[in-house]
């Protein structure tokens, strides 16, 4: 149910986009990214390179700076939904290529509220011990942020396809019925394929 709701949340967010840009007579004001891919890293993960979705609608500010709010879903142990701040920077006035730097910040929200201690160990964490046995905890998100370059190819008049690669750091929190509290760290290239429009 959760995940039905996320991804109309993520449909209704495109198509106010693009309602926007099509009413907005200054051609360019809002541009539209929507992106999947993978966090690729550390072998040792049980999820080696989970997926990730997002979207986010940017105001520009200026010609070639821009800032806008994003949302997506993250398959790490657990979904994730992440709720995003980002600046984007492009350079050049190339019209078929223009590589572009982007700084995303924010905060996952856990969709799943359950996860069991010992498949977090692979992770790393930072915390005093790992409990054992194995436990049921809560999951209750954690902050991310995530610098990016890439390069946007430009299709047509509005419309184009982005390559981007970036560092994630994000820590995730756990919490226990007897208020044991567990931090996870992520460290990951994200590898990401978008549409521009």
């Amino acid at each position: 149910m959760k995940k039905t709701f996320l991804l109309l949340c993520m449909g209704v967010t495109l198509t106010v986009a693009a309602q926007e840009k099509a009413n907005n007579p200054e051609k360019g004001r809002f541009i539209s990214i929507t992106e999947g891919g993978v966090l690729a890293g550390n072998s040792d993960n049980i999820n080696s390179a989970p997926f990730i979705f997002h979207t986010s609608l940017n105001y520009a500010l200026t010609g070639r700076l821009s800032a806008g709010l994003g949302a997506g879903v993250e398959f790490l142990k657990e979904t994730h939904l992440p709720l995003t701040a980002n600046v984007l920077y492009l350079f050049g006035n190339r019209e078929t290529i223009q590589p572009f730097v982007r700084f995303r910040g924010g905060y996952l929200i856990a969709l799943e509220d359950k996860m069991t201690s010992n498949t977090v160990v692979p992770y790393s964490v930072v915390s005093s011990y790992v409990p054992y046995p194995a436990a049921e905890m809560n999951a209750e998100g954690g902050w991310l942020t995530e610098p990016t370059a890439g390069v946007i190819l430009n299709l047509k008049q509005g419309f184009g396809i982005s390559l981007a690669a970036g560092y994630r750091h994000q820590k995730l929190n756990y919490k226990r019925k007897d208020d044991y509290r567990l931090h996870v760290e992520y460290n990951r290239l994200s590898l990401m394929l978008g549409l521009i429009f």
